[in-house]
């Protein structure tokens, strides 16, 4: 299993709760890793039962974190950009990203219609991004602005995610199937990284098949998404700082197929 990872990051802000790391940039460039899924599953055609369970591991990046950071002090604040000190370095930390786990079912309620389910549990808890020049253990920059940035976080979550969907498949003609949905999740804790300003959803989804011969067909689809209602936090401070209320988003897709007979 292959991971692919890559980010940059500016803080430019006026605001006091970012003083201590106003002017912070981070550059992290394409990284690949590699993780291993294992599963198990059970069949049984004649009533179109089938259940399975997939573990997908944790994956170690080693990470390149290119980082520069304004000092903080009084005579380098007032000096001209191109004049203040400035905090630079390269090193190399490791990032992982969290295991998951993921159990599907499905099962024939007639010959006609499938019940279908699925579930997922993410360990978001356990995962943060704290780059080298803002851990406690990095690289002081001066008496003050050490204290300040005490190991920042740029990225972490309060709770593990978990998330359901339950839903229904219908073969209408030989030639023609519906199928809907409905889904909940858990989001990751609230307040939440304004990155990621949402705790979660309510979903409801709509698809279609249609069969164009007996190896082409064509499938489309459409999920709305209720967002929930979140505070944002910053992580470098502790300090919430805005709502995020009543947005919704919405998925929409299509695929055309062939199956060799």
């Amino acid at each position: 299993m292959l991971q692919k990872i890559e980010g940059e990051l500016a803080i430019n802000s006026k605001n006091p709760l970012l003083a201590a790391v106003n002017g912070y940039t981070l550059n992290i460039p394409k990284n690949e890793a590699y993780g291993y899924m294992v599963g198990a599953a059970y069949v049984k055609p004649e009533i179109g039962l089938k259940a399975a369970i997939t573990y997908r591991s944790e994956i170690d990046h080693d990470v390149n974190y290119a980082e520069s950071m304004p000092y903080i002090n009084a005579v380098n604040t007032q000096l001209p950009p191109a004049m203040q000190l400035v905090a630079t370095q390269t090193q190399e930390k490791e990032l992982t990203t969290p295991k998951s786990v993921n159990i599907d079912f499905q099962t024939g309620l007639n010959s006609t219609t499938l019940l279908t389910a699925k579930a997922r549990w993410v360990p978001w808890s356990d995962f943060d991004i704290t780059p080298p020049l803002l851990d406690k253990n990095g690289v002081a920059l001066n008496a003050l602005q050490q204290k300040i940035v005490d190991e920042v976080r740029l990225l972490e979550y309060d709770k593990d995610s978990y998330m359901l969907e339950v839903g229904l498949g219908k073969r209408l003609t030989p030639k023609l199937a519906v199928s809907g949905s409905i889904g909940w999740d858990s989001g990751a804790g609230n307040p939440v990284s304004p990155l990621g300003p949402t705790e979660g959803y309510y979903s409801v989804g709509l698809g279609a098949k249609y069969n164009l011969m007996p190896e082409w067909a064509v499938s489309a689809g459409a999920k709305y998404l209720m967002l929930g209602d979140a505070e944002g936090l910053l992580a470098a401070s502790g300090t919430k700082i805005g709502k995020f209320e009543d947005n919704d988003a919405y998925i929409i897709g299509m695929k055309l197929s062939y199956a060799a007979k």
